[in-house]
């Protein structure tokens, strides 16, 4: 049987890819799955054993509630147990076989996937593009400042919770892995590098920000691009994304999926935001994405003067590179 042909959305975590997934996907042609966290493994078996090692949950939230959704039409306790256990008797599947599986179930609907970490690895953009050559690919930006400021806050979540380890070595390695801007200019780095592969009529770039102040224009511009139908019933369908079924947190046995702050609150408010033409324009400043030097100092217990100067020549480097990636983006 022949699928339509999925959408893959393209963005760093905290870029609105949550709610825009989630909105897109209230399209009656459309199904957008929430954050599947598979493409990377080598088969379902490693990302189970991967979220249970490192995260302490079962597997995925969004593959099992992904699951529970197209077998029983319901989220539960109860479906997502029996989702779960049909992930462990397929656990032998590869991601490609898995989402294959989850197209089939929602054909004729384009099958949307958006887990945002595909997009810290080139090799996990290689592979998706190398099983869906004619896939379309919606690369959404956010300002780096406004990423910034989101990732900044769930990364300082996330510290509350860790064990608190050393690292052993400063290096721009670890540097990159902890400073939410290296994170923003990784991702989009990644996609653009990967963008001359994508045939052009199937890649489209979206800013958040734009999508967020005049929703109904940036819609119907991403439905004709779809071909898929375009008229008001079907925008005003769009402009409720706490009708998906994957708005909410889930139940006990798989919260997640989505964005945790967008589950608590999955409306979309339009907001009025400062624009050149109809463009969202912002200028960065060093001190808008700086390094948490307070941080680096928890980080790690010694940081000797060769060591501050390693971390100072890195913040440089990556404020030029930053600024350049902001311009190719169009947000300056």
């Amino acid at each position: 049987m022949r699928y339509i042909e999925p959408l893959f959305i393209l963005s760093p975590p905290r870029s609105f890819s949550s709610l825009i997934s989630s909105v897109i996907g209230q399209h009656p042609q459309i199904h957008a799955f929430p954050e599947l966290q598979v493409f990377g493994h080598s088969s379902i078996h490693e990302m189970i054993v991967r979220n249970q090692e490192n995260l302490n949950r079962l597997a995925s939230p969004g593959s099992i509630r992904s699951i529970a959704e197209i077998h029983e039409g319901r989220q539960t306790d109860e479906s997502c147990a029996r989702a779960w256990l049909w992930l462990q008797r397929n656990s032998e599947m590869t991601p490609v076989e898995l989402f294959e599986y989850l197209r089939e179930k929602v054909n004729p609907l384009v099958a949307v996937e958006k887990t945002p970490v595909n997009t810290l690895k080139s090799s996990r953009l290689k592979e998706i593009l190398s099983a869906y050559p004619n896939a379309r690919y919606l690369h959404l930006t956010r300002s780096v400042i406004g990423n910034f400021k989101s990732l900044k806050e769930f990364l300082g979540e996330r510290e509350k919770f860790a064990a608190g380890e050393d690292t052993e070595q400063l290096s721009s390695k670890y540097l990159s892995m902890e400073h939410p801007a290296s994170i923003w200019l990784t991702s989009h780095t990644n996609v653009l590098n990967i963008r001359p592969l994508i045939k052009s009529k199937n890649y489209l770039r979206i800013k958040g920000e734009d999508l967020l102040s005049q929703p109904h224009n940036v819609l119907k511009a991403f439905c004709e691009w779809m071909g898929i139908n375009s008229g008001s019933a079907e925008i005003e369908a769009m402009l409720r994304p706490h009708e998906s079924p994957y708005a909410c947190i889930g139940p006990r046995i798989a919260h997640g999926g989505n964005d945790g702050k967008f589950m608590r609150q999955p409306v979309l408010k339009i907001k009025k935001i400062s624009s050149t033409g109809n463009s969202f324009h912002q200028i960065v400043e060093p001190r808008s994405v700086e390094l948490d030097r307070e941080y680096m100092r928890r980080r790690y217990r010694e940081l000797c003067e060769e060591d501050q100067k390693k971390i100072q020549g890195w913040a440089e480097h990556l404020f030029t590179e930053i600024e350049r990636m902001q311009c190719r983006l169009g947000y300056q």
